[in-house]
């Protein structure tokens, strides 16, 4: 019993890591045509936030290809429970330690 509770447990762990390698996969392809990785990344939305930004990409012509695997990656990783990271560069794209 617990052999199978623990490989449903690691077939579990691989499929998440196999669901963020395609989201990731999908976030580069179909939203750094017009957008950069930093901008999106600063992001923090709600689930319903990050569905009408989608969405509206999708009604100016963005091919998302599977909206739910985009929308659940981006609500879980850029959360509007999630602090805004701090952002290393100024807006003019230089090293704010200088």
């Amino acid at each position: 019993m617990k052999t199978v509770l623990l490989l449903s447990f690691a077939l579990s762990a691989w499929a998440q890591d196999v669901d963020v390698a395609a989201a990731k996969k999908a976030e580069q392809r179909e939203c750094t045509q017009c957008h950069s990785l930093r901008l999106i990344h600063s992001q923090r939305l709600s689930k319903a936030a990050w569905g009408k930004e989608l969405d509206k990409m999708a009604g100016w012509g963005a091919p998302i290809k599977d909206r739910e695997l985009l929308l659940n990656y981006l609500s879980a990783e850029y959360s509007d429970a999630k602090p805004v990271p701090n952002d290393p560069l100024s807006s003019d794209g230089s090293s704010k330690s200088r």
